[in-house]
């Protein structure tokens, strides 16, 4: 069973990151499957650093203990000045006037994004029968999708994020397209580009169909061997081969998927390509399917809340992730995003429900819970955005694990 998260005192570092005297609380894999301490430890060797670092990809820091409970703060500190310094500011994001409010938008984008998902368990059966993908009809769905979107983004992202169950390769497939074509009308690309990048975040790892289910859902992934790990990283490079037969594929799909699991500073595979070599595709795409794979529900490891997963993007700006990408993949999507389940200052509990264009921290939130956590029998929303600007302060004090109060999605 999953432990209960601190998250008022829990951030999460890269583990190449972490430093001697910091605590860990929890790993992004099962305790079981490692040699570490059950229940979290304070790394004290070269050796425990050294171990961390090749089992996993990040952790989870406990701010508040260790002998050196502020190390991660002076990491990220001057990480982040470092990183700014290189390249300041943030790329101008397109203007968009969002039309009407998530809850008039809602039935047409679940509608939208259920007919998505049709489409990409068709696809993905094809993959797996070793038949043609039917791209075009991907892109056909994508475009009741775009044009939802355009509207509301946020009504698609709340619809994504009520859908927790079924399998993770599709659930990640839909949302990794609906964020993905988000980011294309916010950065402006022109033309059919943001369905080109729903249609593309949606075949990510349409590979993976090619991959034995066993290796696929492991949940020991410490034990694999270097062997089973190229197995599972070819997974790339079956995407290609999957898709590299459509017309369109050659100048907008490929490249993306191709480029996925590249990073910024080149340690990324399965060329190491590095900056601005990434194509900006490919640079979209491994941001969101990285964020959507750190919040999800899957067979290993721990998930993130979206606000942990904002927080480890934005320390690996320049590093894993390009920066001014970053810093717009921050503005668009914010510090809680759409769907995640927050706690209010007041003790009450809901989901943001729609981001305020003129703040990070003030969107709308659907209440569930009043502030004895007890559940309310009436919909009911609370803005914000004009209660920041009054002496009495309500805000987000803290964003829950999925599942929190038992509630369910």
């Amino acid at each position: 069973m999953e432990q209960a998260i601190d998250h008022t005192s829990t951030v999460v570092l890269n583990a190449e990151d972490v430093r001697k005297g910091m605590y860990v609380s929890y790993l992004d894999r099962p305790w079981l499957d490692t040699t570490f301490p059950f229940k979290g430890f304070e790394i004290k060797t070269d050796k425990e650093l050294k171990q961390l670092r090749a089992t996993c990809e990040y952790v989870f820091i406990n701010a508040e203990r260790g002998s050196q409970p502020d190390g991660y703060e002076r990491f990220v500190e001057a990480s982040t000045k470092r990183n700014r310094t290189s390249q300041p500011g943030v790329t101008r994001l397109a203007e968009w006037d969002v039309s009407t409010t998530t809850e008039d938008e809602f039935r047409q984008a679940n509608s939208a994004v259920a007919a998505f998902r049709n489409a990409v368990i068709a696809a993905f059966g094809a993959a797996t029968r070793q038949e043609a993908l039917d791209i075009d009809g991907l892109r056909e769905a994508a475009k009741p999708l775009r044009r939802s979107v355009e509207r509301c983004p946020d009504a698609a992202l709340f619809a994504i994020r009520m859908t927790d169950s079924g399998d993770y390769l599709y659930r990640h497939a839909v949302a990794c397209a609906v964020m993905g074509l988000i980011m294309g009308r916010a950065l402006g690309l022109p033309g059919d580009s943001p369905e080109h990048l729903a249609v593309g975040c949606a075949l990510l790892d349409i590979g993976k169909t090619r991959v034995p289910a066993e290796l696929l859902n492991s949940p020991n992934t410490i034990a694999r061997s270097s062997g089973e790990m190229v197995q599972l990283r070819r997974h790339v490079k079956h995407s290609v081969e999957l898709v590299s037969g459509c017309p369109i594929s050659q100048k907008t799909l490929l490249p993306m998927i191709a480029a996925h699991h590249e990073r910024h500073k080149g340690h990324g595979y399965p060329e190491g390509l590095q900056g601005e070599d990434i194509p900006l595709s490919g640079r979209i795409a491994g941001i969101v399917d990285f964020y959507d794979a750190m919040i999800s529900q899957r067979a290993y490891g721990r998930r993130a809340t979206p606000n942990e997963a904002m927080r480890y993007i934005r320390q690996q700006r320049g590093r894993d992730f390009c920066p001014l990408l970053t810093d717009q993949f921050l503005q668009v999507f914010r510090l809680y995003p759409t769907g995640a389940l927050v706690e209010l200052s007041d003790g009450t509990v809901g989901r943001v429900i729609q981001q305020n264009p003129k703040g990070l921290l003030t969107p709308r939130v659907h209440l569930i819970l009043d502030h004895n956590k007890q559940r309310l029998h009436e919909f009911t929303t609370v803005d914000l955005s004009p209660i920041m600007a009054a002496s009495d302060s309500l805000c987000i004090s803290e964003c829950l694990k999925p599942g929190a109060y038992s509630i369910e999605c």
